[in-house]
């Protein structure tokens, strides 16, 4: 059988196959590696300190980049604009929908959707807004 077995693509000789139940990588990845979005979402939540109205402020390296975007974009930068154009954009679709999605819901399902909301996006309780038109409706 060895004698007609052929090697070429997709079959490597057989003294230099894998045996059953061994990898090509006997250590694995190690542990504690991170990859690149770990690694920036480390590096953007770090915080740095700035003057601002003559206080100094603590604030993320995320928060800072997008402050000066806006900052260039308020003073008529056309780059940082169409960068921030898109993100504005959708960030107003997202809350119109969600607005809509509120307002077609029955109070104990908007009250779920809510506590969903505000354990994983950060939001607080419903506004006083949107609990008044729960009680009139």
């Amino acid at each position: 059988m060895a004698e007609n077995y052929e090697i070429g693509y997709g079959k490597p000789p057989k003294n230099s196959k894998f045996k059953p139940g061994q990898s090509g990588n006997k250590n694995g990845r190690p542990k504690g590696t991170k990859n690149t979005y770990t690694l920036l979402n480390k590096i953007l939540d770090q915080k740095i300190s700035i003057k601002e109205n003559g206080q100094n402020l603590k604030i993320s390296k995320k928060t800072a980049i997008l402050t000066q975007l806006v900052n260039k974009g308020i003073k008529g930068d056309i780059k940082a604009i169409s960068t921030l154009l898109p993100h504005m954009l959708m960030s107003d679709i997202k809350e119109e929908d969600r607005e809509r999605v509120l307002a077609s819901l029955n109070k104990d399902d908007k009250e779920i959707i809510m506590n969903y909301l505000s354990n994983y996006d950060g939001l607080d309780e419903l506004t006083e807004e949107e609990t008044v038109e729960d009680e009139e409706g």
